[in-house]
């Protein structure tokens, strides 16, 4: 019973019990009032003729009563016998003498109505609910008490009520099967999705889609949405899985090195001193590589995680303040071309983080004798950032590949040792967030410029 009860309360909250159970209600209630309003109309037409019929017969016995010595008896049964035989009569002469009607006696001095319609005030009801009309009337010193028993309109309102209500049974139980099969086949697609997206979390195969239907739409979204969550979701992971691959062997190989130093210290480092001179270097060096390559990839987790918060920023501005800060370092023919005023939607640290990365990269795959340009420029829609130098051009094929985390151009075309491989993808994740773009192009005869282009913004904005 407990068990029983379980899975009533949890089919409660399922929509198809729900859309059964609103349908059958509302097709309960609708076919309820049309037979209640069909009841109610008959029964009023109904009572309508009877109070018709009844001034008909009051007039006939007013015009009787008009007589010097009206002969009741014979107007009675010509008057209500043929034409009216359910209807009976009482009257009240001005000599204080009562005449009735053939078996009127057992109506009209029986007053022991058991309900009396406050609707309908000349309508009682006596014993087995039989209606009775009365109607009261004085002329020329007669009183006349009309009686209708209404028996054969109460067997046509009973009758019809029985038949009403079959009718309504058969509606509902009908309506109630067509409505549970509607309702099944409506909700059928939605079951299926369901049952597939359980299918999927339980056996955690990201590979694995759901069965998009054709209708209804909302459900074909929803199983289509659920795909494309499910796609973004594994190329997520398969993202994050191939990072902390390359972030081992990153790690890996300083480590190894390091180690390699650390074993050759201890074999000969007591009758050699330059081996641990030359191996406290590299130690250091390496270390050093770890420290920057283990910050880029805090800065990348913290990118992933971080909230956009964008506002008008004065580029000029911050271009000059990387300028002051970081061209002392910079040991190649370095020149700037800011145009003041020049103005992005972006985030100032972030401006500030994407600047000083490419400038750092310029340095690093420009020539010693080479140069480096920076250029700061606005124009009505956009704004730009654009990095020059004097370097090798790189390859077509790889222009889109700088951006992806860890990947490296080839070393000769440094005049350092290569980088971690971060540094342009962090760059990528900081201009997206500002929701901007980054390309590359070629320059003649030879080098690279990176182009930054964000969303031009005004000076009054700064104070919006």
């Amino acid at each position: 019973m407990r068990k029983w009860m379980t899975a009533l309360r949890i089919k409660r909250k399922t929509t198809l019990f729900q859309m059964n159970f609103w349908y059958i209600l509302i097709l309960f209630l609708t076919v309820l009032s049309i037979g209640l309003a069909v009841v109610s109309v008959t029964s009023y037409q109904l009572y309508k003729g009877t109070e018709q019929e009844v001034i008909y017969v009051e007039s006939q016995l007013k015009n009787e009563s008009m007589e010097k010595h009206p002969d009741w008896k014979d107007s009675l049964d010509s008057i209500i016998y043929e034409q009216h035989p359910d209807f009976y009569v009482r009257i009240e002469t001005p000599d204080s003498k009562t005449i009735y009607s053939r078996g009127s006696e057992s109506i009209t001095d029986q007053n022991e109505y058991l309900i009396k319609l406050s609707l309908f005030s000349s309508i009682s009801f006596k014993k087995k609910f039989i209606p009775v009309y009365h109607h009261q009337a004085s002329y020329n010193g007669y009183t006349f008490d009309i009686y209708v028993r209404m028996i054969s309109i109460h067997t046509f309102i009973v009758d019809m009520v029985r038949v009403l209500a079959l009718c309504v049974l058969l509606g509902i139980v009908i309506g109630s099967l067509a409505i549970y099969q509607l309702s099944r086949r409506l909700s059928r697609p939605l079951l299926d999705v369901t049952g597939m997206i359980r299918q999927v979390t339980e056996t955690n195969d990201l590979k694995r889609r759901v069965l998009i239907p054709d209708q209804p739409k909302e459900v074909h979204d929803l199983a289509k949405s659920f795909n494309q969550l499910m796609s973004q979701l594994d190329q997520l992971i398969e993202r994050d899985r191939h990072f902390v691959s390359d972030a081992s062997h990153e790690l890996r190989t300083p480590l190894s090195a390091i180690r390699g130093h650390v074993e050759l210290i201890q074999r000969h480092g007591a009758g050699h001193p330059e081996v641990v001179e030359r191996s406290i270097h590299f130690v250091d060096q390496e270390s050093k590589r770890m420290q920057r390559l283990i910050e880029q990839l805090l800065m990348i987790a913290r990118l992933d995680r971080r909230s956009k918060v964008l506002e008008t920023v004065d580029l000029s501005m911050i271009a000059k303040n990387v300028i002051a800060d970081y061209a002392p370092s910079i040991i190649q023919r370095f020149k700037a071309n800011i145009a003041d005023g020049t103005y992005a939607l972006a985030n100032e640290d972030y401006v500030h983080q994407v600047i000083v990365s490419l400038l750092g990269n310029a340095r690093k795959y420009t020539p010693d004798d080479g140069w480096i340009k920076i250029i700061v420029e606005g124009g009505p829609e956009f704004s730009y950032v654009r990095v020059q130098n004097s370097g090798p051009r790189i390859p077509d094929e790889e222009k889109e590949k700088i951006f992806t985390r860890f990947y490296r151009l080839d070393q000769s075309r440094s005049s350092e040792a290569g980088g971690s491989g971060l540094g342009l993808a962090i760059v990528r994740e900081l201009v997206e967030l500002d929701e901007g773009i980054i390309w590359v192009d070629d320059l003649n005869p030879t080098g690279s410029e990176f182009i930054v282009r964000l969303k031009a913004r005004k000076a009054e904005g700064l104070n919006q």
